[in-house]
């Protein structure tokens, strides 16, 4: 059977199951029915919600345009409860729990009615939910519940499922061939060399289609010309997940090529070398959490953790050159996997010298005296430019991409071949023929929760934050890198400070609800590193940015989980003077204990430092901020976050709002909105 793509991997296997039973896997099915097209997909989704704008299609194998989806799935339940269903958003939605229809309404506001109470047993209830979107195309939806112990809420990822036989899990198997088929044309380049036989739309088109490949202007500056003829030679003997196909049959030819690009200088580099301290580096090596990518052993790199061995690293860099990589990673490849840290130079130098004292195997061949002028030839020939910025031309004349499927088993999709050699297994080689039979045009079509999907496996993203109950690596793989860390003794106020008390204050956060919690323009600007402030300035981790991916990435994020992409989800609030007043009072005798409000600094930290309000207000959909204030631990069930509302949404405050919960959080929203403002 094919393995799945690995941008369904982290889905399929992301969850905690509540149930031993095999027969349910993570994750519900979304089927997409195109009204106009006809066109039908199929795929998984860890949640019951989307959201469609202007001219977007509602799937990557659908047209823009009106729709319908109809989830299938399984709710999951612990134990016996009372629910309440109830939608958010416009359209037309149906929902069907156990074979009977519970909830049925259409209109501009679905969110004014909700089921009946229903008694429901603990384990698990099919369930189907048909959602038809507005005539235009446009299309926002999220399905809620509210039980006896907790408020109304989206229901969350854990508690969703799908059968793992029939004929969905059948469609499903067949539309993730497709789209593992798809990403690989558009993340190999394949849109390079085999041009459309049509004009392409690159406006609306996936976003991988368009990366370019490293630039290698100037590359004879940056690295080591005996590492690059190894590397050309064969990229995947040096990195088992090297996406770069082999591109030469012989060591002559791997000498040519790298002589030309070694005689491809810059002058302007910066020729000064910056010695670190390799301890330091260690200490910074641990607490950015590499480990969770990178081993430091060679037998530690296997294919199942998807790490990549450093062992080795320095040989890749002239001198100097891998503190001013570490410093600026997407200088030259913007799409690289490896993020930006934002390290300063020291950091970088220190980082440097600690991974070129690992114990790494000597260089011992030094570059061979290939011929340059054939190298650049060889270059043209072989349309290295297609991918590459190069100072070379490109005589490359390959077969259009409509055509490619039907060459099965010769060129780049053979496992001998006289061009290009990809590592593509046999079932990769079979879903990209598929694919290209199929589903060709899609390539044009750029579905923003599809991406997201990808790019959190894509950038590894799960290497350093929980989602959805699974541990991330960086918990799995920390015990590698114990050594390095810094002693308590060396770390500035360990006693005095409380923030080092307790390990949620230290752990980078957890994204289950990443998409519905930040506002999206807010999500955007920190994962491009725009923002200035750090929201956990204490933790030794820090946020790295993905700038070329971050404005798709946030929008995916936030669509696939069905909330608005602007901040329309500002409550009206009434009495704005008695709330500012009221909320003023909360802050600066409740929350200022935890939290830092603006300047002001927490009075009195227990167990661990909270996120600065007015950092927590601009960052935070009001809704999610509600809810987070309700109740905490239906969100995060470790959190040190306190539960100040009881089952019936009163607070202890009792002479503040009649004690009222809702209005009371609702008063510090409106009092930090007037701060922020």
């Amino acid at each position: 059977m094919l393995r799945p793509p690995l941008f369904w991997a982290t889905i399929l296997v992301a969850a905690n199951f509540l149930h031993a039973d095999t027969s349910v896997l993570p994750g519900v099915a979304l089927e997409i029915r195109g009204k106009a097209s006809k066109s039908i997909d199929y795929r998984l989704e860890r949640r019951v919600a989307l959201r469609v704008d202007k001219n977007e299609p509602p799937s990557a194998f659908v047209d823009a345009g009106p729709f319908e989806a109809v989830w299938h799935g399984v709710i999951l339940l612990e134990k016996r409860e009372r629910i309440n269903f109830a939608f958010e958003g416009f359209g037309k939605a149906s929902l069907l729990l156990d074979g009977e229809k519970v909830l049925e309404t259409e209109g501009e506001d679905l969110s004014t009615v909700e089921s009946e109470r229903l008694r429901l047993n603990g384990g698990e209830h099919p369930f189907e939910l048909l959602y038809s979107s507005a005539a235009s195309g446009l299309a926002r939806f999220r399905l809620f519940w509210k039980g006896r112990d907790f408020a109304r809420e989206s229901i969350p990822p854990k508690s969703l499922a799908h059968f793992s036989t029939g004929q969905t899990a059948e469609l499903l198997e067949k539309s993730s061939l497709l789209r593992q088929g798809r990403f690989l044309a558009a993340s190999r380049g394949c849109l390079r060399c085999h041009l459309p036989d049509e004009p392409f739309n690159k406006k609306t088109a996936m976003p991988e289609v368009l990366a370019m490949g490293t630039s290698l202007t100037g590359v004879g500056s940056r690295l080591n010309q005996a590492w690059l003829e190894k590397w050309i030679l064969d990229p995947q003997s040096m990195r088992h997940a090297a996406r770069m196909p082999k591109m030469v049959h012989s060591p002559t030819e791997a000498s040519h090529l790298a002589a030309f690009l070694g005689s491809l200088k810059n002058e302007n580099i910066e020729k000064k070398v910056v010695h670190g301290d390799s301890k330091s580096g260690g200490v910074l090596f641990a607490d950015l959490g590499c480990i969770s990518c990178h081993a430091l052993s060679e037998n530690d790199a296997v294919d199942e953790d998807g790490r990549i061995s450093l062992v080795g690293v320095e040989q890749k860099y002239l001198p100097g050159n891998l503190a001013a990589f570490l410093l600026e990673p997407d200088k030259h490849y913007p799409w690289i996997r490896m993020p930006n840290f934002r390290l300063s130079k020291e950091e970088a130098a220190n980082l440097a010298a600690f991974l070129q004292e690992l114990d790494s195997p000597v260089l011992t061949n030094t570059a061979s005296k290939g011929d340059a002028a054939k190298g650049k030839l060889l270059a043209s020939s072989l349309g290295c430019a297609t991918c590459h910025e190069l100072p070379c031309e490109n005589k490359l004349i390959a077969t259009s991409l409509q055509k490619l499927s039907a060459l099965t088993g010769v060129g780049c999709l053979g496992e001998s071949s006289k061009g290009p050699r990809f590592p593509f297994s046999k079932e990769e080689r079979s879903a990209i023929v598929i694919f290209l039979k199929e589903k060709d045009g899609s390539l044009e079509r750029h579905s923003p929760p599809e991406f997201a999907n990808r790019q959190f496996e894509e950038l590894r993203c799960a290497a350093c934050h929980e989602r959805d109950g699974k541990e991330s690596l960086w918990g799995a793989f920390s015990n590698e890198v114990s050594s390095l860390k810094a002693k308590d003794n060396d770390i500035p106020d360990a006693v005095s400070n409380p923030v080092q008390v307790h390990a949620a204050s230290r752990t980078p956060p957890d994204l289950s609800f990443a998409g519905e919690k930040l506002r999206e323009n807010w999500l955007a600007a920190f994962l491009a590193g725009k923002v200035a402030e750090k929201p956990r300035p204490w933790m030794k981790a820090r946020m790295p940015s993905f700038a070329i991916h971050a404005n798709a990435f946030a929008s995916g994020l936030s669509s696939s989980c069905g909330v608005l992409s602007a901040m329309e989800d500002e409550p009206n609030l009434h009495d704005e003077k008695q709330l500012e007043q009221v909320g003023g009072k909360i802050v600066s005798t409740l929350c200022i204990t935890c939290h830092g409000v603006g300047e002001q600094k927490p009075t009195a930290v227990f167990e661990g430092q909270g996120v600065n309000l007015i950092l927590s207000r601009s960052r935070m959909r009001y809704d999610h901020y509600m809810r987070w204030m309700m109740n905490p631990y239906r969100i995060i069930p470790n959190t040190i976050m306190p539960r100040f509302a009881d089952e019936e949404g009163r607070t202890g405050l009792i002479d503040l709002l009649e004690g009222d919960a809702h209005r009371q959080f609702g008063s510090v929203w409106h009092y930090l909105r007037g701060l922020s403002d």
